[in-house]
């Protein structure tokens, strides 16, 4: 008897392989919309709860275009070396920081996962982000009224900002001002940063002013902040330091 074409003869082994492709739904942790700095970067929060660890995390617009995978060869060239996943997915951690964030870069960007060939998609994983064209303002504590010459004098001035790994740096008006950088993490997906001198005064005529200046990512300057000293000069800095604590909560990429 003839067998039909393609049908295995009897008492021949076959060993045939299937890979399935399921996906999983789950709940993530990420803001409905954050704001970004063109030209600057942001970081979205993103985090997830799962009890088995989870091997690739992608980021992607709603159309499927991918904005961030870790073979580059998937990534759209619009994003190409300007996206990376912060922290471990291994600990639940689903960051994601756009760097030269452009104006129309503004989502909605969603994130989902793999682990061979199981897909799984977050509830609650799109964000859309806001484009600001210019830094926000810093804020100076005020200056004593009335100070004598010889007097010590201690100023600070802050700014909050979206790109912890390029925060701003200060600019004073006094000369020869060096400063440690540190941050308070606000929100989510805000930091402040704080710089505060310490300087000895000596008597004078008029007024003279005090001028902050936060100097963003890529060579973007906020608008100034100034406090006008009446009857002071500067005339030596005997001390600079930013003051601040580092607040990092335990990432749960």
């Amino acid at each position: 008897m003839v067998k039909p074409p393609g049908e295995v003869p009897e008492g021949v082994a076959t060993n045939i392989t299937c890979s399935v492709s399921y996906t999983s739904i789950l709940a993530a942790n990420v803001p409905f919309r954050i704001t970004g700095l063109t030209h600057s970067c942001v970081v979205i929060p993103c985090s997830f709860c799962y009890e088995r660890p989870l091997t690739r995390g992608i980021w992607s617009k709603e159309s499927g275009d991918v904005i961030y995978h870790n073979s580059q060869s998937n990534v759209l060239d619009h994003f190409k070396g300007r996206t990376r996943l912060l922290g471990d997915l291994m600990e639940g951690n689903c960051s994601l920081e756009i760097d030269n964030i452009m104006p129309f870069d503004n989502g909605p960007f969603c994130f989902h996962a793999e682990k061979g060939h199981e897909k799984y998609i977050f509830n609650n994983s799109c964000v859309f982000i806001i484009m600001k064209a210019t830094p926000g303002k810093p804020v100076m504590s005020p200056l004593p009224k009335d100070v004598s010459a010889g007097s010590v004098i201690t100023v600070s001035c802050s700014v909050t900002h979206t790109c912890p790994s390029h925060p701003p740096e200060f600019s004073w008006s006094i000369p020869i001002l060096s400063s440690e950088v540190t941050h308070i993490m606000r929100t989510q997906d805000i930091w402040e940063i704080t710089s505060t001198i310490t300087f000895m005064v000596a008597g004078g005529d008029g007024v003279k002013n005090l001028t902050c200046t936060a100097i963003f990512w890529r060579d973007k300057s906020s608008l100034p902040i100034s406090i006008p000293v009446s009857a002071l000069v500067l005339i030596a800095v005997i001390l600079a330091a930013v003051l601040g604590v580092i607040v990092c909560r335990k990432r749960s990429s």
